[in-house]
C-alpha cells in the first residue's frame, strides 16, 4: 500500500487533528489513489515541528472538476 507524506501548515494541522476538516486540497502530482495511506506533517518556517498524524486512508478523490473552480493538476482528497 502506497503512503504520501504531506507537508501541512499549523492552522490546517490543528483542524485535522480536531476533526473539523476532512479533505485536502493538493497538486495532483503523486498519483493519489482511494484506499492509499497520508501522514500529514506540520511544517512551519521552513522546518517539520514533530507534530505529524499517522495512517489517514484516502476514502474520496475530487479531480478535473474546474466548472466548480478547481484548477487543472489539481485534486481535492476526502479522508
Amino acid at each position: 500500500m502506497k503512503i504520501h507524506t504531506l507537508k501541512i501548515q499549523p492552522k490546517y494541522f490543528k483542524a485535522v487533528r480536531l476533526g473539523l476538516k476532512n479533505f485536502e486540497l493538493r497538486k495532483d502530482d503523486r498519483n493519489y489513489q482511494v484506499g492509499e495511506l497520508v501522514i500529514l506533517k506540520e511544517y512551519e518556517n521552513g522546518s517539520y515541528t514533530g507534530k505529524e498524524i499517522k495512517n489517514i486512508p484516502i476514502r474520496y478523490i475530487l479531480r478535473d472538476c474546474p466548472e466548480y473552480g478547481l484548477k487543472e493538476g489539481y485534486c481535492i482528497l476526502g479522508f
